[in-house]
C-alpha cells in the first residue's frame, strides 16, 4: 500500500497516482531546500508536501498520527541565514548567522505561543503544539480549507460585496479584538493575512501572527513590519507609538481596498499629499457612512483615527454617528472652545460671587512715583502697547505717576545686573530668563496672586509647581514645536501636524534647538546642546526644536529668498503630559508702600484680557501666547499657524525638571 502525501490516503501499489486526489506518488519536493515527503518529525507527524514559502519559513501538509487528522507545519527557514541539503532534515547555519537565527528562532516561538493563547478562537489560525527539531522550529497549526482574502478579490473582478466585505472586516475585528484585550497588537492585518475557510459555513480566520508585539513591549529589536498601503505610518519609524489603532488603520485599508479593487496609496506618501479617494466615489454600492467611517479608520494622524475597533465596527454598521476627518478635526476644535467659554462663564460667575479679592479691595492708590522698565526686540511695538496700558492705568489712578523705559533686548540684562548690584532696581520691570541672583531684593507677589485678574487666567494653577518663590508673574507661555524644512534631503518625508520627539522625524535626520529652549522642554524631548537657529536658516538642519515664542517661518523665507517653505509642528496632542514653560515674566523691586501697591496694582492689570489684548496680540509677535483665557482662545482662533494648540492645550504642564 502507498500514502498520499498530498490528501494522506492510503491506495494499492497499482496505482500510479493516487485515485482520491489524483497527486503522484512521492513526488520530489519543488525545492530542494524543502523537506523530503515522509520526513517524521516530533515522533508523530508526517511530512507531506509543501503548500507555501515566505521570508520566515516554509509550511506544509503534515498527517497527524495520534489524531489522525491533516494538519499544517510551518517550519522556520530564512534563506539568506540557512541551507539544507537535498534530503537531510537538519538545517545548516554558517557560525556567523547563528546568532541572528537563533533570535529570529525565539521570535518564531514567541509567535507559535501568542497565538496559542487564544486556542481555538474561531477567527483566529489554531495552534495545536510547537517544538525545535533539525537546528530549527516547527509550528502545527490546524490546516485551513479555502483561500486568502487578495486571491478571492482577484477571482471576483477585484472588488467584493459591500455587504460581503463588511462581514469579512466584522470577523478580523472579532480577533484583533481578542487580541487587544491581552495588549496584543497584531501589525500586520492585510488581505494575504486574512483566509476565507469554505464548507458548510464560510468562516474568517486571521494569521500571521510573526508580528505581534505587547502594546507596552520595549524590545528594542524587535522588527519593523511594513506592508505598504497597509501599514500606518508610526509602524516606519519605530514601535514605541503602536497600539490598537494601528491596527484599526489596517483593517480600515484592507476593508478600502475589498470595497474599491484599489490598494491605498503608502501612509508615508500620504502624509506629503493625501490622494487616497473615499471609497463611495470610487464605487456607489458603498455609503456615505461605510465610506466615511473606512477613511476615519485610515486617518494619516492617529488621534483623529478611532480609538479601537470596536468603535470602527460601530461606524461601519452605522450604531454610531460617523463624521468624516476634517468634521472630527472640526468638531475637537470646537468641543474644545466650548468647554472653556463654559469654564470662563463659571468662573466669570464666581469671581462676580465672592468679590473680596485683593483687586477689588484696592479701590483707590495713594500718591506714588514709579518707574517700569522694559525689554525691547528690535522692530516690535512692545514698547507702544506698554504706553497704551500705563495711559489707561494712569486715567484711573491719577494720583500715580508712572515712567516707563524701554531697554533693547541686546543690553537689557546687563542693565538690571548693574541695577541689582547697586541696589537701585525699578518699581517694576520685566525678568524673563534673567538669573535669581538679580532678583535677591525683589518683592513677594502674593498680592498679585490673589488678585482677581490672575484667578481668571489659564494655566496659572500650576505657578507654584514652576516657580520656587513668588517673584516672578509670566503674562504668557510659550510651546514646544518643531520647524521642519521638508526639502532638506536629511529628512523622511513627515506630514503629521504633530510629534512626540526628535525621533519621529527621522535617524539621520540633522537637527537644531533653540538656545532658549526652556530646561523643562529639552529634559522631556532629550535634547542637550545642539547646533541654533543659524545652521537651520543655512539648511544644515532639517528640523529645528524651538518654541513659539521663536517662530522663524517668516525670517527663514526672507533669508532664502523665494527659497523653502518651514512647516511647524506640534507635540503630539494625546500625549499624558506636553511640558511648557511661562515667559514674558515681570518683578517687582524694593521700593515704598504705596509704591509698590501701584506696582502690584499695575501688574494685576497686565494679567487682565483688555491689556493682555494689547501686550500680547494687538502689538506683539506673532509667537506670544497670552495666559488669560478669554485672550488666549482668540489669540489661537484667529492665527492659522496657532489653531492645533486648540487639541493640546488640556495636556500642558508646567514645571522645572528636577
Amino acid at each position: 500500500m502507498k500514502t498520499c502525501y498530498s490528501c494522506f490516503m492510503t491506495y494499492d501499489d497499482a496505482f500510479g497516482h493516487c485515485p482520491f486526489c489524483g497527486a503522484a506518488f512521492c513526488p520530489p519536493p519543488k525545492e530542494p531546500v524543502y523537506l523530503f515527503p515522509g520526513v517524521f518529525l516530533a515522533n508523530r507527524y508526517i511530512i507531506g508536501e509543501a503548500i507555501g514559502q515566505g521570508g520566515f519559513g516554509i509550511v506544509y501538509k503534515a498527517w497527524d498520527t495520534t489524531l489522525e487528522t491533516v494538519v499544517a507545519i510551518k517550519e522556520l527557514f530564512i534563506s539568506r541565514l540557512a541551507t539544507r541539503a537535498a534530503g537531510d532534515p537538519a538545517l545548516i547555519i554558517s557560525r556567523k548567522a547563528q546568532e541572528e537565527f537563533d533570535y529570529r528562532k525565539k521570535r518564531f516561538l514567541a509567535e507559535a505561543r501568542t497565538m496559542a493563547r487564544f486556542g481555538t478562537h474561531k477567527n483566529i489560525l489554531n495552534v495545536l503544539e510547537f517544538f525545535e527539531e533539525n537546528n530549527t522550529a516547527y509550528i502545527v497549526m490546524e490546516l485551513l480549507e479555502g483561500m486568502r482574502l487578495n486571491d478571492y478579490l482577484a477571482s471576483v473582478g477585484g472588488i467584493a460585496d459591500p455587504e460581503f466585505a463588511v462581514m469579512i472586516a466584522e470577523e478580523v475585528g472579532k480577533a484583533l479584538i481578542s487580541m487587544h484585550g491581552e495588549r496584543l497588537i497584531h501589525r500586520d492585518v492585510a488581505p494575504d493575512n486574512i483566509f476565507i475557510c469554505g464548507g458548510k459555513d464560510i468562516r474568517i480566520k486571521l494569521y500571521d501572527f510573526g508580528a505581534a508585539k505587547l502594546s507596552d513591549e520595549t524590545d528594542d529589536y524587535i522588527d519593523i513590519i511594513l506592508k505598504p498601503g497597509y501599514s500606518p505610518v508610526e509602524q516606519y519609524d519605530n514601535t514605541k507609538n503602536i497600539g490598537p489603532w494601528s491596527d484599526v488603520y489596517a483593517l480600515g485599508a484592507t476593508l478600502y481596498f475589498m470595497l474599491t479593487g484599489v490598494k491605498p496609496d503608502e501612509s508615508t506618501n500620504r502624509k506629503q499629499e493625501d490622494n487616497v479617494v473615499p471609497p463611495q466615489m470610487l464605487n456607489p454600492a458603498v455609503s456615505d457612512t461605510l465610506g466615511n467611517a473606512v477613511m476615519r479608520a485610515m486617518a494619516v494622524e492617529r488621534h483623529l483615527r478611532y480609538r479601537s475597533v470596536e468603535e470602527f465596527l460601530k461606524a461601519i454598521h452605522g450604531e454610531i454617528r460617523v463624521r468624516t476627518v476634517e468634521e472630527e478635526k472640526k468638531k475637537r476644535r470646537t468641543r474644545r472652545f466650548s468647554s472653556v467659554a463654559a469654564a470662563v462663564l463659571v468662573v466669570a460667575v464666581v469671581g462676580l460671587i465672592i468679590g473680596k479679592l485683593w483687586d477689588d479691595r484696592v479701590e483707590k492708590l495713594d500718591p506714588a512715583d514709579i518707574t517700569v522698565w522694559i525689554s525691547v526686540r528690535e522692530g516690535s511695538k512692545e514698547e507702544e502697547a506698554m504706553r497704551s496700558v500705563i495711559k489707561d492705568f494712569r486715567e484711573k489712578f491719577d494720583d500715580v505717576t508712572v515712567e516707563l523705559t524701554a531697554i533693547p533686548e541686546a543690553a537689557y540684562a546687563k542693565t538690571i545686573a548693574d541695577a541689582a548690584a547697586a541696589n537701585t532696581l525699578p518699581t517694576l520691570f520685566e525678568s524673563t530668563g534673567l538669573p535669581d541672583a538679580y532678583l535677591t531684593n525683589a518683592q513677594s507677589l502674593e498680592n498679585v496672586l490673589n488678585s482677581k485678574q490672575f484667578a481668571d487666567c489659564l494655566f496659572l494653577d500650576q505657578y507654584r509647581q514652576y516657580y520656587a518663590d513668588d517673584k516672578r508673574m509670566p503674562l504668557g507661555i510659550c510651546i514646544p514645536l518643531a520647524e521642519i524644512d521638508p526639502n532638506n534631503p536629511g529628512l523622511t518625508a513627515y506630514d503629521s501636524f504633530y510629534f512626540t520627539t526628535a525621533a519621529d522625524f527621522s535617524a539621520d535626520a540633522p537637527f537644531s534647538a533653540s538656545p532658549n529652549l526652556p530646561d523643562a522642554v529639552k529634559s522631556a524631548f532629550g535634547l542637550g546642546d545642539h547646533a541654533g537657529k543659524d545652521a537651520f536658516l543655512e539648511q544644515k538642519s532639517a528640523v529645528y526644536f524651538t518654541t513659539t515664542m521663536d517662530l522663524i517661518d517668516k525670517a527663514f523665507d526672507q533669508a532664502n529668498g523665494d527659497g523653502l517653505s518651514v512647516r511647524i509642528r506640534y507635540v503630539f496632542p494625546e500625549l499624558d503630559e506636553i511640558p511648557c514653560a511661562f515667559t514674558y515674566e515681570w518683578s517687582i523691586g524694593p521700593a515704598s508702600e504705596p509704591e509698590t501697591a501701584a506696582a502690584e496694582k499695575l501688574l494685576s492689570w497686565m494679567l487682565g484680557n483688555v491689556y493682555q489684548n494689547m501686550l500680547m496680540i494687538g502689538m506683539a509677535q506673532d509667537g506670544q501666547i497670552p495666559v488669560d483665557r478669554e485672550c488666549f482662545f482668540s489669540k489661537i482662533e484667529k492665527d492659522d499657524k496657532l489653531q492645533p494648540i486648540a487639541e493640546i492645550y488640556q495636556q500642558f504642564t508646567f514645571r522645572q525638571p528636577e
